[in-house]
């Protein structure tokens, strides 16, 4: 394996899968988050900007990316972990939270959990700061 162990994490959740050897077995998960790791998405070949998803010609369809397989081009892909929670769902997150009285999830560092969110908000917070500061 050229990929430096260090590098390669869980496809799902970023976790670190450096005890893990090479080949992974089609039953190894992430010990983790649980998800299998013999997958499609964790794959060096993988590219779903082509057919199939998969840049190897010879390789066997697979309809569920995220679901173990058998393929026989797996390689492990280094730093394959592409966050899917953005500033848009932390934010839905924190309203639902204070909508319903929770604690509200981690926000960006350096970012106070009373700043406003929307542009509205924004050009709001500044027209009190402006008229109230006398």
């Amino acid at each position: 394996m050229t990929a430096n162990k260090r590098e390669i994490q869980c496809w799902k959740c970023g976790g670190p899968l450096k005890h893990f050897e090479y080949p992974y077995s089609r039953y190894d998960e992430c010990t983790v988050c649980k998800a299998d790791l013999h997958v499609c998405l964790l794959c060096r070949q993988y590219d779903p900007s082509v057919a199939d998803a998969c840049r190897e010609d010879r390789a066997d369809y697979i309809l569920d990316k995220d679901k173990a397989n058998f393929c026989e081009y797996f390689k492990p892909r280094p730093l394959a972990h592409i966050p899917t929670e953005d500033r848009a769902s932390l934010e839905a997150k924190a309203k639902l939270a204070e909508l319903f009285g929770d604690a509200t999830p981690d926000r960006d560092v350096g970012q106070s959990t009373a700043s406003p969110v929307s542009e509205a908000e924004k050009a709001l917070a500044e027209l009190q700061r402006l008229f109230d500061d006398e």
